[in-house]
């Protein structure tokens, strides 16, 4: 595939958090796929690598706590080869009436026309003060 399709590809898989579509989220991953988010998994659960399985437990525990999604919005994107690297912004409310807001460096690693690989820099104090 070339970069441009791994590009849309990336696209394609953020567009599914603002519709909560775990579904979608989920299929567009290959089999053994992991998600690694930074971070010292002792100090925050969401840290460290996560099968696809455990992905998948992940988005759905994070899409029920939103009202209306997790509006993932991608400021700049680039790859090479099957690297795609996404600099990310999201904002929601949460049930609770909180209001999230993040940023995301994230590299994803595109494999047959889908995610094999992500990696996940973020504020987790931040997830941490709004979801506790």
């Amino acid at each position: 595939m070339s970069v441009e399709d791994n590009k849309r590809i990336v696209r394609e898989f953020c567009d599914h958090f603002k519709k909560s579509n775990a579904c979608g989220l989920i299929d567009a991953m290959t089999d053994d796929a992991t998600w690694w988010v930074n971070g010292k998994p002792h100090l925050f659960p969401s840290s460290g690598t996560k099968t696809k399985e455990e992905a998948a437990k992940m988005f759905r525990n994070m899409f029920s706590a939103y009202t209306d999604g997790l509006n993932m919005q991608i400021v700049s994107i680039i790859g090479e080869g099957d690297i795609v690297a996404a600099e990310t912004r999201s904002n929601a409310t949460t049930k609770t009436g909180k209001v999230y807001e993040n940023e995301y460096a994230l590299l994803f690693t595109v494999r047959d026309g889908k995610i094999a690989n992500v990696r996940e820099y973020t504020d987790l104090l931040h997830v941490l003060e709004v979801f506790g």
